[in-house]
């Protein structure tokens, strides 16, 4: 896979060794796990951008139980079908704002399972993240990068996929192909319901956003929604971790979820499919 540019120039960056170079001398070493940093020092936001340990272990422990399987599985299947209908069986995808890797790895499987031989990236802006992920699967390029200038050439992907991640619709419009496919996995009103009216006073429903983007036309909306049994304070405190809730809730919230000991809670989760005008 040759899809990235230089963070620095713009240039294009071709692999030499254990390395990617561009003409300007620009040089990028791959880790010893296995990913590429494309995040310069001077556009990281924070001394450490994006998910922390914490949340990154608390995510891994959470999704590799399945309990968030049906949305992987849903949004697998939606990839699998455009690229079938397309006859694309070589596609180049991008998975901005990957994470640990769960989703990448699980679509990846899907997809070579269906005789279809992705060149699939997994970006983050988290190195943390992406180093656990990289050291998931071998037969992924993962790369730490942002999703607001993302280092990847113009009009090089098929298809693009964003769950539960920063959404930079300008960004994602220049690096997709003519009628190449993006896909979005967000969280719809009664997304994780029961937990919030575990913990908060005054529970609130997640808002419906306007999904009509510039540049491109929205087909179809394909929504999962299942509830999920966690028998364990652990798997609980996991699942608020990982959330947004977690940096904006106060001392006595995070109290509540340490009491709980078992929670029955919905996932509704909406999976989004426009194609680049």
């Amino acid at each position: 896979m040759n899809i990235f540019t230089c963070p620095v120039c713009k240039g294009k960056l071709s692999p030499k060794g254990k390395s990617y170079c561009c003409k300007k001398g620009h040089s990028f070493d791959c880790s010893a796990s296995g990913y590429i940093h494309l995040l310069p020092a001077n556009k990281m936001r924070s001394k450490i951008p994006g998910d922390n340990k914490e949340m990154v272990n608390a995510r891994r422990s959470f999704l590799h139980k399945g309990y968030y399987e049906p949305i992987s599985e849903g949004m697998n299947r939606v990839v699998g079908e455009e690229l079938l209908r397309a006859q694309n069986v070589q596609p180049t995808i991008l998975d901005v704002g990957c994470g640990e890797g769960y989703y990448t790895t699980r679509l990846y499987e899907s997809l070579t399972e269906h005789s279809i031989e992705p060149e699939l990236c997994g970006m983050d802006i988290s190195k943390i993240a992406v180093n656990a992920a990289a050291k998931s699967s071998r037969d992924i390029l993962w790369a730490v990068g942002s999703s607001f200038d993302l280092p990847i050439r113009d009009s090089c992907c098929d298809v693009l996929i964003s769950m539960f991640a920063p959404i930079c619709i300008d960004e994602f419009r220049r690096v997709l192909k003519k009628q190449g496919v993006l896909v979005f996995a967000v969280a719809s009103t009664k997304h994780l319901w029961e937990l919030k009216e575990a913990i908060y006073d005054e529970p609130y429903e997640n808002k419906k956003v306007d999904h009509t983007y510039e540049g491109f036309t929205f087909e179809r909306k394909e929504k999962v929604h299942t509830t999920i049994h966690l028998p364990s304070q652990e798997d609980i405190s996991n699942l608020f971790t990982m959330t947004p809730y977690y940096y904006k809730s106060s001392v006595q919230t995070a109290e509540k979820v340490h009491a709980l000991t078992q929670l029955d809670t919905q996932i509704e989760v909406d999976i989004l499919i426009y194609r680049k005008n």
